[in-house]
């Protein structure tokens, strides 16, 4: 597996590629439910119950927090990366030449 540090790390199969979400840090893409803003109310909230339950894992390394993302486990990942990067991270694809393919349809973002 070759490690695209910029994105998603690419691989053979779907199941195994990876999310780069800042500082070195990665998450496996189909275990990703949600992209989320993090400055609203609600997602401060959120924030706060899966720290209640033992279910926040924080990845910023001490920077702003900028992002959150939810897992299917249930788990609220803290990034400094902001949203919009990390959807478009999400949503990269390659063409055979090498430029970016973004369609619209596969945005995921959330605002």
């Amino acid at each position: 597996m070759s490690n695209n540090y910029q994105g998603i790390t690419s691989s053979e199969s779907q199941s195994e590629r990876m999310l780069n979400i800042g500082h070195g840090s990665f998450v496996k893409v189909d275990r990703i439910l949600g992209i989320f803003e993090a400055g609203s109310l609600p997602m401060r909230r959120w924030r706060d119950k899966a720290l209640e339950e033992n279910r926040l894992v924080d990845a910023t390394k001490g920077k702003k927090l900028k992002s959150l993302i939810l897992t299917d486990s249930n788990h609220v990942i803290l990034s400094s990366v902001v949203a919009q990067t990390l959807n478009d991270r999400l949503c990269e694809r390659r063409s055979p030449t090498g430029t970016s393919l973004r369609p619209q349809e596969e945005r995921l973002f959330v605002s």
